[in-house]
């Protein structure tokens, strides 16, 4: 039986979805116990959420027979994930909401369709910039910005490390591009 046909491919795909969603839950938890001055809480949901989330990196590792994906891959997954969620999901719960009469409801939706548009479009952005080999170099001279340190430097690519604070290239980014 090939691997990914088999139920059991099928049911690491579900209990890694449902380890990414309670280590996200617990997190949310987390903060609202801080919020509310639980602060032993707090901090046993953050535990949580870390065990959660290794235990979802456990599965993706088995669903990729010992692998992970490769950046590139998980770029363009996630861009068409974000741009499947903000053009059908969200769409249908738009008009579902206004059709029962919760516009308020609907707007936030909407806003948050938005935001999914543009996630979906900065991944796009860093895929293409895998894709061309373009996240460390591009074709002419631009302004990078370290993102330690916050040293300024122009050039064609990024230094390989940065004479301020020692950190490598990759915490490089264009100045004018996300700051995240």
């Amino acid at each position: 039986m090939e691997f990914r046909e088999s139920r059991t491919y099928r049911n690491l795909l579900r209990v890694y979805e449902e380890e990414l969603m309670f280590s996200a839950r617990f997190a949310l938890y987390g903060e609202i116990a801080q919020t509310d001055g639980y602060i032993t809480i707090s901090r046993l949901y953050d535990t949580l959420s870390g065990q959660d989330l290794e235990h979802a990196r456990i599965w993706l590792r088995a669903i990729y027979e010992g692998g992970l994906p490769s950046t590139a891959s998980n770029l363009i997954e996630s861009a068409n994930a974000e741009n499947a969620i903000a053009g059908n999901q969200y769409q249908e719960y738009v008009q579902i909401a206004r059709e029962e009469g919760f516009d308020h409801i609907a707007a936030l939706f909407a806003g948050v369709a938005n935001i999914d548009y543009n996630h979906a479009n900065l991944l796009q952005q860093q895929y293409d910039d895998i894709s061309s080999d373009q996240v460390f170099c591009k074709p002419q001279e631009i302004v990078w910005v370290c993102m330690q340190c916050g040293n300024i430097m122009s050039g064609v690519c990024a230094p390989e490390i940065c004479p301020v604070c020692g950190f490598p290239q990759g915490y490089y980014r264009p100045i004018n591009s996300c700051p995240y």
